[in-house]
């Protein structure tokens, strides 16, 4: 229960645990079958306190725990319940993951559980106070060192042992190999290696390791005071293996899916095979500005015109603040407490938005719930990002505008409808097989497993809505529809009113977030959530029902307005456009900065 390892292989996966625990402790018992109502549990006993730190499932589903969370504890006993007993109520659920989250832990010594159900591998700590959850990839190993008994610096040399272990071509990962890690790794200093001893006070007593694969589940354990092994299999019914390689059938099957979507709809295709035949246009417009970035001068009151590195919080203080949602900037690793005070101040309440300050592409968005999820956001976090209070209107759409520097009067040349990406349930299906039998909600189910985890196994009651992902991009699952057909005078006057009161904004999209159609177009009931610069894209290219060819005839077509307007900008302001230097550095600086994003 201090030093846990899960290793995934090509036919299975391991999960280990070196168990170091104080000589006054009593000698645990060996693994043993316990039935309950329909399920059989395998796990090592605790004798002090009748938990485990390990545990097995008849279905697969596995679950070990470390104690500490975070950082090392002041213990202040008594505790209400032993930790080992947590973990058995957790495992022994018919759903662990979500049993972890309505279970209180008021009064329960900190503690991290690594749950692996379903294929899921899962990060669970209770610091004390709150609960944080962290999906992981279950395609990668990991190993973690309680931070009771190990500091920083220890534990990292721990990683660095077990990195090196991994990266041997020479070595075959199987049960043998893996205990023998467990055994003997380590530089020699008895205080500190895998298996350590403290001047006899403490020390490894036992390793346990669990093998689950397609019809096989182990646990083999070492007891190293008595210098015996146990070994314990479940003996899988047929009905039970089959059904595992049934799913791995079907993963391989969804997995052909997704990529035949993506072949068969260019709009789902990276950028740069959508671009990159229309580069050679942006090429031409270069040669006439005589610059590769001749959109630097499109957008002058906007950092680098809005195409690259360029702040949401700094373009917010650009709008009237009637326009947009309550806004809080939050640098990159503030105490959460002190955003939640900052919040109080300004009357913002969950749900709330929480997005990196510079990004794209939905990257990040994510809904707050609660504390926990800032909390849990703001740990993760690597970048400075905003809380945006959450608006509620309906319907929302990306109108791009435009207006040719000297003109009294923009224009709008196009508008895209936002369908979230939702189901409805028919009593039966889960939220997860219902998006199965979408194309676009598909491609978005690995993403959405690890950001819901349980909830997409809730079935819905028939003729029930509900919205899986409440964010208008398209990189997230929505349905882009074109509705140039909403433009009117009418419309663009109330656009042309609220565009023209952003200093230095000439050319790009505003997302927006309405009540209705009618109110829009009434000016009331609607909020600004992005304004984007010259790096915006006309989004109704995206419906579903274009063609590749519209796509880039709408494209150039932009790009040509783009070229106009930074043109005339640099005439009559007479500013310079951005040379190659300043040009090369913002990207440099762009593709580092969203590296950095996507950490989180």
């Amino acid at each position: 229960m201090c030093t846990v390892t899960v290793i995934p292989t090509a036919t299975g996966v391991y999960l280990t645990s070196n168990r170091d625990e104080h000589a006054r402790r009593g000698r645990a018992l060996r693994p043993e079958y316990v039935y309950g109502e329909g399920y059989t549990l395998l796990f090592p006993k605790d004798p002090d306190a009748g938990g485990s730190w390990i545990a097995l499932k008849d279905n697969g589903d596995a679950v070990v725990l470390l104690n500490g969370a975070f950082t090392k504890h002041l213990r202040q006993p008594p505790y209400r319940r032993s930790r080992g007993l947590i973990l058995l109520d957790v495992i022994a659920a018919h759903d662990p993951e979500r049993r972890f989250e309505e279970t209180d832990l008021e009064g329960i010594e900190p503690f991290t559980l690594i749950l692996f159900v379903r294929g899921n591998l899962w990060e669970h700590r209770w610091d004390g106070i709150k609960k944080h959850r962290l999906l992981l990839d279950a395609a990668k190993a990991y190993i973690w060192s309680s931070v009771t008994l190990y500091d920083e610096l220890e534990a990292r040399e721990r990683e660095q042992w077990f990195s090196d272990w991994i990266d041997q071509q020479h070595v075959q990962v199987n049960s043998e190999e893996v205990l023998r890690f467990h055994q003997y790794a380590g530089t020699g200093d008895v205080r500190n290696n895998l298996v350590m001893n403290r001047e006899d006070k403490i020390s490894t007593v036992s390793i346990t390791s669990v093998y689950i694969a397609a019809g096989q589940l182990e646990m083999r354990y070492k007891d190293l005071q008595a210098g015996n092994d146990t070994e314990k299999i479940f003996v899988l019914p047929k009905s039970t293996a089959t059904t595992i390689r049934n799913t791995g059938a079907r993963k391989w099957w969804l997995s052909v899916r997704r990529m035949m979507i993506r072949i068969f709809h260019w709009e789902y295709w990276p950028a740069y095979l959508i671009y990159g035949p229309v580069y050679v246009y942006w090429l031409w417009l270069s040669i006439k500005a005589r610059s590769l970035f001749f959109f630097s001068a499109a957008n002058p009151g906007i950092r680098n015109a809005g195409f690259a590195q360029e702040r949401k919080s700094e373009i917010y203080t650009l709008i009237p603040r009637q326009y947009y949602p309550k806004t809080q900037l939050c640098h990159s690793g503030t105490d959460p407490e002190i955003i939640i005070d900052q919040l109080k101040e300004e009357t913002m309440t969950f749900p709330l938005i929480a997005k990196p300050d510079m990004g794209e592409r939905g990257m990040q968005v994510k809904l707050l719930h609660s504390p926990a999820d800032l909390d849990e956001y703001c740990r993760l976090s690597k970048v400075d990002f905003i809380v945006q209070e959450y608006i509620d209107y309906e319907l929302e759409a990306g109108i791009f505008y435009y207006r040719m520097p000297g003109e009294k009067k923009g224009h709008i040349s196009g508008i895209v409808g936002k369908e979230f990406l939702s189901v409805t349930g028919d009593g039966h299906l889960t939220i997860a097989a219902l998006l199965e039998k979408q194309d676009r909600a598909l491609l978005q189910l690995p993403a959405l497993r690890m950001t819901l985890g349980a909830t997409l196994n809730i079935v819905l009651p028939a003729g029930v809505s509900q919205v899986v992902v409440p964010y208008g991009n398209h990189s997230r699952g929505a349905l882009f529809i074109d509705q140039r057909n909403r433009i009117n005078a009418q419309l663009i006057d109330v656009i042309d009113a609220v565009c023209k009161q952003v200093p230095g904004f000439y050319y790009g999209r505003m997302d927006i977030k309405f009540k209705s159609w009618d109110d829009l177009n009434e000016g009331r009931h609607f909020s600004i959530i992005e304004l984007n610069g010259a790096g915006s894209e006309p989004t109704h290219i995206y419906d579903p029902g274009h063609s590749l060819l519209f796509a880039w005839k709408e494209i150039c077509r932009h790009w040509k307005i783009l070229y106009s307007i930074s043109r005339l900008n640099a005439e009559r302001r007479g500013l310079s456009l951005m040379d190659i230097t300043e040009g090369i550095k913002m990207l440099q600086q762009h593709t580092r900065h969203l590296k950095r994003v996507r950490q989180l």
